[in-house]
């Protein structure tokens, strides 16, 4: 399943969600840490989702961490249910055994501070405190492999200042604690958000200042990416959002592209 050199779109391999996901299951070792970046309403949120699902259980569990105000993005909506999540807008306890008890009943948290418009310093403050405390207190936990998932990473370290949180899970986390990130804005990301994931997840993006990052990496030729990913299909889905194909890499293991 791994690319040929730059020709013929025909020369590519496209793989189905299925079979991708099948190998994706046998294959993750549970530290590995992954990102997904393209522009909002391509997919990234369903394609981790159907990722997520394959690998985490209540020994193995996840913390999403979601900036939007609760139910206005419809692909998290039904998030918890599908995926055994807990719901909540703060970390329950202050205790490491108190989360032990707690995340031991579902596959996770599906951490949501915004119930409501407020303020926008208090905004800040709930996401900013939330979410650090997120990071943290899966980077401290050692009796189990955990993954935290950071739904929009720009919001996260750009506009939150959370990137040194991010970047120490990134360069130090494994075997532990992993970290899955997408982003609609990947230029402001840490330079560890590219070259540290063993899967990578690329959707096309018309911004040329985005595509710049490619490079970064370090798995495969910037222009042969930004190549592969112009050509991919797109689909119209009935609430009105274009999904498409996206180009996964592994590293050390080739490139294919993934059906919608």
């Amino acid at each position: 399943m791994i690319i040929l050199r730059v020709g013929n779109v025909a020369d590519y391999d496209v793989v189905s969600r299925k079979e991708h996901l099948d190998d994706f299951e046998r294959d993750y070792n549970g530290s590995q840490h992954v990102v997904a970046l393209g522009p909002t309403g391509r997919g990234k949120t369903r394609l981790l989702k159907e990722h997520l699902k394959r690998v985490i259980t209540p020994d193995k569990p996840v913390i999403i961490l979601h900036g939007k105000i609760k139910n206005r993005d419809p692909e998290v909506q039904g998030l918890a249910k599908e995926l055994n999540l807990r719901r909540i807008a703060m970390l329950p306890g202050k205790t490491r055994q108190r989360y032990d008890r707690e995340v031991r009943k579902y596959n996770g948290y599906l951490l949501i501070p915004l119930d409501k418009p407020m303020d926008e310093r208090e905004e800040y403050d709930a996401l900013h405190d939330n979410f650090r405390a997120g990071i943290r207190q899966n980077y401290r936990t050692r009796k189990r492999q955990t993954i935290t998932y950071v739904d929009e990473a720009h919001q996260v370290q750009h506009d939150l200042k959370l990137k040194s949180a991010c970047e120490n899970v990134l360069m130090r986390g494994a075997p532990d604690n992993a970290m899955w990130s997408a982003s609609q804005r990947g230029r402001w990301l840490s330079y560890h958000t590219y070259n540290a994931p063993e899967h990578m997840f690329v959707f096309y993006d018309d911004n040329r200042e985005e595509r710049k990052r490619y490079g970064d990496f370090g798995e495969a030729d910037p222009d042969e990416i930004e190549y592969i990913t112009s050509k991919l299909k797109k689909e119209r889905v009935p609430d009105g959002r274009t999904i498409s194909q996206c180009l996964y890499i592994r590293r050390g293991g080739g490139m294919y592209v993934i059906d919608t």
